[in-house]
């Protein structure tokens, strides 16, 4: 672990211990992280009585190690709550959820697109968090099967030693130019969250029930190089292998943020500001503290924490956005239909596929 990161881990840690203190996270009986002093001993006396769920828990999660490993390290620092982590893309942990749905393996989905959640609700279990009145409109399902992380606009990241602002991209319509062939680098949106709600923001941005919204994303797809993980395509503009990549904001800023030579266009035609979202699996083992989990990861000290050292953009109305990105009154943002997006996936993916494949 490098000095960032043990900085990180370490004033994480910190924000969440007051945030235990200040009673802001919902704690189950045995997750009280200890106080110092007598109060210590007497609380590790009194917790096996209390609760019979074991201070463990199973997180599935499609967030890089980068995003998920200082996150869930100041978890465990401020709950004693012992984290197993299984890592894949999001639409193969919801696929491993479905096929486990008659025995759950694990306790908390972190990660994916909103609407990916959405179209897959029956394998959740309804929560609502402990500061729902904090959270922006929209970063929470209206059943409360899901909760908003961070809020994540599709951009076009470009490289700035190969494109000039003049050069690049205004909008999606732009990179359905032949130019461009084999310069735009996408993830696959069968398996990536961020990849379907790039799909389908283009839909909406270019014409969903007209057909003209399919033919701009086949076009794209002929200049695109699709890739399997959703971290493949900013990386390799960052380094210069592709000139550009749709991706969302904060994949992009990422780059922006350590001195890359990275641009970033919100698309002419408007943009969705989709959450990506954590949930309780239905049938979770240890249900407890998968809502501890849930609350911890959106209390003002984390969601201050993911915004100034992360580049996330919070879900918080209490919360300032990271330093550096546009502010979100110049930013053009579709009526993105999320029920639509939900209720219309395999359908898309369908399409996708089929466009993919040609």
């Amino acid at each position: 672990m490098n000095l960032r990161q043990r900085t990180a881990v370490s004033l994480l840690a910190l924000f969440a211990l007051v945030l235990t203190a200040c009673g802001g996270t919902q704690q189950s009986p045995n997750t009280q992280t200890p106080s110092a002093g007598g109060g210590q001993q007497q609380e590790q006396q009194q917790e096996p009585q209390k609760s019979e769920e074991p201070k463990e828990l199973v997180v599935y999660t499609s967030h890089q190690a980068d995003i998920h490993e200082p996150l869930i390290q100041a978890f465990e620092d401020a709950t004693g709550i012992k984290v197993t982590v299984v890592y894949a893309a999001t639409g193969e942990l919801f696929q491993r959820m479905r096929a486990e749905a008659n025995n759950p393996l694990g306790d908390v989905i972190f990660g994916g697109g909103a609407e990916t959640h959405e179209a897959n609700k029956d394998l959740l279990q309804p929560y609502v968090p402990k500061e729902i009145d904090k959270m922006a409109p929209g970063t929470v399902a209206k059943d409360n099967s899901w909760t908003g992380f961070t809020a994540l606009p599709i951009v076009i990241m470009y490289n700035t030693n190969l494109l000039t602002p003049d050069q690049a991209p205004k909008g999606f319509a732009d990179l359905t130019d032949p130019k461009w062939a084999g310069q735009i680098a996408m993830p696959d949106a069968a398996k990536s969250g961020s990849a379907y709600t790039t799909v389908v923001t283009v839909l909406h941005a270019m014409g969903r029930d007209d057909g003209k919204g399919w033919q701009v994303m086949a076009d794209i797809v002929k200049n695109s190089k699709i890739l399997g993980s959703s971290s493949q395509g900013p990386k390799g503009t960052n380094d210069g292998e592709y000139a550009l990549a749709l991706t969302h904001e904060e994949a992009a800023f990422k780059y922006v943020a350590a001195g890359g030579p990275v641009g970033i266009i919100y698309p002419e035609e408007g943009t969705s500001n989709v959450p990506d979202a954590v949930a309780i699996i239905k049938g979770a083992k240890h249900p407890e503290n998968a809502k501890v989990f849930v609350d911890f990861m959106v209390s003002q000290q984390m969601q201050e924490y993911v915004a100034k050292e992360l580049n996330r953009r919070p879900v918080r109305t209490d919360v300032a956005p990271p330093e550096g990105l546009e502010d979100v009154s110049k930013i053009k943002f579709l009526d993105y239909d999320m029920d639509w997006a939900a209720t219309h996936r395999e359908e898309v993916l369908d399409q996708w596929k089929d466009i993919v494949v040609e």
